[in-house]
């Protein structure tokens, strides 16, 4: 049993190998679009990465980004660890001399985790979920395609990564319930995705109130977490959200930037529980239709990003639907036969 699992470890970390090794190109764009700031904006992480460093208190982040402490170590882990890349014809002369390694840190995170997350997501679907091949590659196909909503130069892919990966291990409630408890050090999203998940099923599919207690748990330790850091470690939010209001959460059809950033990716993230209901055939998905509501209460958080990023909020609950809009578009279009000749 133990040489068994040595040598699935083994297989899993070699496919890793190639899918990173093939696709360097990806990691190779966004470090460079993350280096040119001024065309590509984005809040920038490895400012405080720096702060780290040098102690120099203009590059210290704010809340909540600076309380998403996984992320912040994993990024500063890299930036020890790995040999810093640097590229050329692009002028740095504006920036901390740390710039480019602390970004390079943050692109290498970022692209390890969009290709982790895909691989534990192929085999989530495939193992745990226990569907098709068909709806397995699928599902990895719909997977590649929404990832792209979610924000490539921050801490978004770690953030669904680490809900996959929840996912993954909820037959095993020890090593899940442990993921839960702690990902008020991750991203708040987390919580704020899974919880609403599990109270659906719980209420409705009468599953196991564990995962619902210790997401329950997960966010007081959230809220003493930022009283600690905040009242005795002098820790301050970010000005940013001065201007939120849920002002920012009403859309036009007619605005270009609202249709493609935030109105398309919503109706992606709605499709499947629609479909649901319209079909009334769950096609032996475990799952309630109510869940309908997790993308709408991650649209309603939006209202400190704004409207141009509700589309990257609400994504992070693809991996609850796609697994479900992926067996719909096979049913729908009778794809298994056609698949199986």
């Amino acid at each position: 049993m133990f040489n068994k699992k040595i040598t699935k470890i083994t297989l899993f970390g070699f496919f890793l190998f190639l899918t990173l090794l093939f696709s360097y190109r990806d990691f190779l764009v966004d470090y460079r679009s993350m280096l040119l700031i001024e065309h590509f904006p984005y809040y920038r992480y490895q400012d405080h990465i720096i702060f780290l460093i040098t102690g120099d208190k203009i590059f210290e982040d704010e809340l909540p980004m600076s309380a998403r402490f996984l992320g912040i170590f994993l990024q500063y882990f890299i930036y020890k660890v790995m040999p810093c890349l640097s590229l050329t014809n692009i002028d740095l002369s504006d920036e901390h001399e740390l710039f480019a390694c602390t970004t390079f840190s943050l692109a290498l995170l970022n692209y390890i985790s969009k290709y982790l997350f895909l691989l534990i997501f192929f085999l989530y679907v495939k193992k745990k979920l226990n569907r098709s091949v068909a709806e397995s590659f699928l599902s990895l196909i719909l997977g590649f395609i929404f990832i792209e909503y979610i924000e490539n130069f921050t801490f978004d892919r770690l953030t669904i990564l680490y809900i996959v990966i929840i996912l993954y291990f909820l037959d095993k409630p020890i090593l899940s319930n442990s993921l839960i408890l702690f990902s008020f050090l991750v991203n708040e999203k987390v919580v704020m995705l899974l919880g609403p998940v599990f109270f659906f099923r719980f209420i409705f599919l009468k599953e196991d109130y564990k995962n619902l207690f210790f997401s329950f748990l997960s966010v007081i330790m959230y809220f003493v977490m930022i009283a600690i850091l905040v009242n005795f470690m002098n820790y301050e939010f970010s000005q940013i959200y001065n201007n939120s209001g849920f002002y920012r959460l009403f859309l036009n059809i007619f605005d270009k930037s609202h249709l493609s950033n935030s109105i398309i990716p919503i109706i992606f993230c709605l499709a499947p529980y629609i479909l649901s209901f319209l079909l009334k055939n769950k096609l032996n998905h475990h799952y309630s239709n109510y869940e309908i509501f997790v993308p709408l209460i991650l649209w309603v958080l939006a209202y400190g990003g704004g409207e141009n990023n509700i589309g990257r909020y609400v994504m992070h609950s693809m991996p609850i639907w796609i697994p479900i809009f992926a067996s719909q578009i096979i049913y729908i279009f009778k794809l298994e036969k056609f698949l199986s000749k």
